[in-house]
């Protein structure tokens, strides 16, 4: 073999080496954050189903009874479209809601401190499912409403300990209960957006005892999704927002190549806001998450480049021998062929001797 086609062949090696590592990294990025994979959760993996996410500027906030009014909308357009469980009383589908609050005043005997405060209705663990330390997540089904969960940083500080499910804790003159505590997250890019600020969770129910009528500026559902977009589409058309107030996301789609390929395409513009949307801390690592596999799907095409030269290059070298290879497969097929038909006749020559 000539020196130029070993050359040529180890550098198409290494660009298809670096394609797959890029490609490796990309489906870790992708399945980095399990706030994105709630349909994995909710259905197994069932790919006809989305995760769909709303976004709203404070002024355009959802109240409770919006919400309500929503879930019962998109059950309408659920039953209208077929999209219903052959199981009495199943649930085909599923939805949380939240706010950031800010920080609020909390304290114990022990110690005394400001947290950040995310008040959150439906099922919201599993969309976000933080990692528990100890104690359990809190719930709409909860008889008592007065729980809270949070974080290791928060317990330390009012406990000096992480195993305190149960201890009461006061906030603005109102006594809560610790649900549980979670581990915070070692994801990189959660970390960049959260700065390691202590955080607790409470129901809405919660923040309705301190006095207090909440308002939600995020809103997420799973459901089905036989047709793209249908989910999407719902959600839209149900949830009550506007359109210049808002912002819907289709999470299940968002690391799709078409998606990525939009991002780069929009490059330098994403950072450009013509709204006043302050987004939660998951839908920022998200961003984040997703500008990373855009740049990898770059670094994936610059794999690509020489691997697909050469075989295009091949490509035009055997057009224009073509007659030559024509010739060369010809011969080859004639001889094999007469090869088995020699061996044919001497068989039965043998047979016929016998």
């Amino acid at each position: 073999m000539k020196r130029k086609h070993i050359i040529l062949i180890v550098i198409n090696g290494i660009s298809l080496l670096f394609f797959a590592i890029m490609t490796i990294a990309a489906v870790s990025v992708k399945n980095s954050l399990p706030d994105q994979q709630t349909v994995g959760r909710w259905t197994d993996g069932n790919s006809r189903y989305a995760q769909v996410s709303v976004f709203t500027e404070a002024s355009s906030a959802m109240s409770v009874d919006g919400i309500f009014t929503a879930r019962v909308d998109i059950e309408k357009k659920l039953v209208e479209n077929s999209l219903t469980s052959e199981k009495a009383n199943a649930r085909v589908w599923v939805d949380a809601f939240s706010a950031d609050y800010g920080k609020l005043s909390v304290s114990s005997d022990y110690g005394k401190t400001e947290t950040q405060t995310i008040v959150t209705g439906g099922d919201f663990f599993l969309f976000h499912p933080i990692e528990l330390v100890s104690g359990y997540y809190y719930s709409e089904d909860n008889l008592m409403q007065d729980r809270i969960l949070i974080d290791e940083v928060l317990a330390w500080q009012l406990y000096g300990a992480t195993d305190i499910a149960g201890k009461p804790v006061l906030i603005e003159s109102k006594y809560f209960y610790i649900a549980g505590v979670y581990k915070s997250s070692e994801n990189s890019d959660i970390e960049k957006v959260t700065n390691g600020t202590p955080m607790m969770f409470m129901p809405y129910q919660g923040y309705e005892i301190l006095g207090k009528t909440p308002s939600f500026d995020c809103y997420e559902a799973c459901l089905p999704n036989p047709v793209t977009g249908l989910a999407e589409m719902i959600v839209t058309e149900a949830v009550p927002v506007k359109d210049i107030n808002s912002e819907v996301v289709e999470n299940s789609s968002r690391y799709s190549l078409k998606n990525r390929f939009d991002i780069i395409r929009d490059f330098g513009m994403r950072s450009v806001k013509d709204n006043a949307i302050v987004y939660p801390y998951w839908e920022n690592a998200a961003r984040i998450t997703e500008d990373k596999s855009a740049l990898m799907l770059v670094f994936q095409l610059l794999g690509l480049i020489i691997p697909i030269c050469t075989a295009f290059a091949y490509v035009i070298i055997g057009y224009r021998k073509r007659k030559v290879f024509f010739n060369w497969f010809a011969n080859a097929v004639k001889s094999i062929f007469n090869k088995l038909l020699t061996k044919i006749k001497n068989r039965k020559a043998g047979i016929a001797d016998e």
